[in-house]
């Protein structure tokens, strides 16, 4: 079986769909490729974001990409690190731990939600905490996602490193399509 790669502009695509037979492998079989919800060629899309411009990146890249490749529901999340009552969070209670990881969850979805919501793209919001590429393959799954598009780094110098490293992380976790955006 050969894989087909399809290339769009700013798009660097990592993992392909599989054809559908070992005869015509210039056809992928799209349907065979998602989850039992599909009947129509539409994806579900999984698009981890935490506030910063490549994130937002992203959600134009999957924006931009619509006409040849149509979108059902995002499922937009950003995966807090977690704040722990004994170390940073020491003398916080676990209401006013989880009500900071709510209103930073809420800060990281402001600009995605916002793009989503002028387009006309049905999407659901996720907050989550936990270890962030573990948590994005995670949601991936249960949403029933169909293909992650993420950012390729994230924010600050030392953000960056660690999320290209989560990057890295879910291409390596993930059974699923996974498209970074620069």
């Amino acid at each position: 079986m050969r894989p087909q790669t399809l290339i769009a502009p700013g798009l660097i695509p990592l993992m392909s769909r599989p054809s559908d037979s070992a005869n015509n492998s210039d056809k992928v079989d799209y349907t065979a490729a998602r989850g039992a919800h599909k009947e129509t060629l539409m994806k579900r899309i999984l698009i981890p974001v935490d506030g910063s411009q490549p994130a937002v990146h992203a959600v134009q890249a999957l924006l931009d990409a619509r006409s040849y490749d149509p979108v059902e529901r995002v499922e937009l999340l950003t995966v807090q690190i977690p704040l722990k009552a004994g170390k940073i969070g020491r003398g916080l209670s676990q209401a006013e731990i989880d009500a900071y990881h709510e209103e930073e969850g809420r800060h990281a979805l402001a600009a995605a939600s916002e793009l989503l919501t002028r387009a006309g793209v049905p999407f659901q919001t996720h907050i989550e905490v936990g270890a962030a590429a573990e948590t994005i393959v995670r949601v991936a799954g249960e949403s029933g996602a169909d293909e992650i598009f993420m950012g390729s780094r994230g924010l600050g110098s030392v953000s960056s490193w660690f999320l290209g490293s989560v990057a890295t992380r879910v291409l390596h976790l993930a059974e699923l399509p996974v498209t970074l955006v620069k």
